[in-house]
């Protein structure tokens, strides 16, 4: 899975990302912000954001975990892709429940391969689910040819 970051500083490779992309007519519009580490982003998904009845789809939120994983670095102007995620449904999300993403590092490294964790959580702290990722920071260029070099 290869999704593109982007944030309110808009990264011009990311304007029509699902998640957080200003163009997308269709999208989250999640608006990242620096949080510690890290970063953070409050959303509210709805009705159209259904799987199983009255619930929202797992895909929406683990996009939304992949997204928020990249942003740790393309907030700070360094283009990011998520190679690899392992999420973990703790709690069934229903349309119209406010809720925060939230990633941050894992580890100092300096290699083109980082690791990230994220969390979705409701206001008062409830998780509702959580993963963790690699995530391939550097050049757009080397980003198009994959985490397996083709």
């Amino acid at each position: 899975m290869l999704a593109a970051a982007m944030t309110r500083f808009s990264r011009p490779e990311a304007h029509r990302c699902f998640i957080c992309g200003p163009a997308n007519p269709i999208g989250l519009h999640l608006q990242f912000e620096e949080e510690g580490e890290g970063v953070a982003a409050d959303f509210t998904p709805g009705e159209l954001h259904i799987g199983y009845e009255g619930l929202i789809h797992g895909g929406l939120l683990a996009a939304v975990l992949d997204d928020a994983m990249a942003n740790v670095w393309a907030w700070r102007g360094q283009p990011a892709v998520t190679v690899s995620i392992n999420v973990r449904f703790r709690k069934p999300v229903q349309p119209g429940e406010r809720l925060r993403v939230s990633a941050e590092p894992v580890g100092a490294r300096r290699a083109a391969m980082q690791r990230a964790r994220a969390s979705i959580t409701r206001p008062d702290g409830t998780v509702m689910a959580e993963g963790d990722g690699v995530v391939m920071v550097g050049s757009l260029p080397a980003m198009m040819q994959g985490a397996d070099g083709r």
